[in-house]
């Protein structure tokens, strides 16, 4: 692989976010530019839900869409931090959310992410999510993100007297 692939002109996002398989919900990086990020995920047969009395699954749940989305916010949140390693990223609100299609085994999911807003520990995000055909399936006037130091569950985060 030449560093001109889209996979190796970005990082793997099974190495910025603390999630394996089947947690992780983003493949892969497409696009980062300061401010905004492109990532894909791959809808496969075998994660979608089966109904009873179907031969084929059904859609793609619409909590694991948006969770993809929200992995997308943390990467970017991510690319974008001094050293990503020493953070613990917490999701933590969405609005203004809409449901406005479905993605189906087979599909590539598109999530395209713009950052609002950053201070120290906090990032706010808008976006959409596309289906691969180019139908916007997911919309989100805004999500927010908190950045804490890595170590803040095991009690070695700032401490109070």
């Amino acid at each position: 692989m030449t560093a001109t692939t889209p996979t190796a002109a970005h990082p793997d996002p099974d190495d910025l976010l603390p999630y394996g398989y089947p947690a992780l919900q983003v493949d892969r990086v497409v696009r980062h530019t300061p401010g905004a990020l492109t990532a894909v995920k791959a809808v496969s047969r075998h994660e979608l839900d089966r109904q009873p009395g179907r031969s084929a699954p059904g859609a793609f749940p619409a909590s694991l869409t948006l969770e993809s989305f929200l992995q997308a916010c943390g990467l970017l949140v991510l690319l974008e931090s001094a050293d990503p390693g020493r953070h613990l990223l917490i999701f933590g609100s969405a609005r203004g959310v809409r449901l406005t299609g479905a993605v189906h085994a087979g599909e590539l999911l598109e999530h395209s992410v713009e950052l609002v807003d950053r201070d120290e520990e906090t990032a706010t995000f808008t976006g959409v999510a596309r289906a691969g055909d180019g139908r916007v399936v997911l919309e989100v006037d805004r999500a927010i993100t908190l950045l804490r130091p890595a170590d803040s569950l095991t009690g070695g985060g700032n401490q109070h007297d």
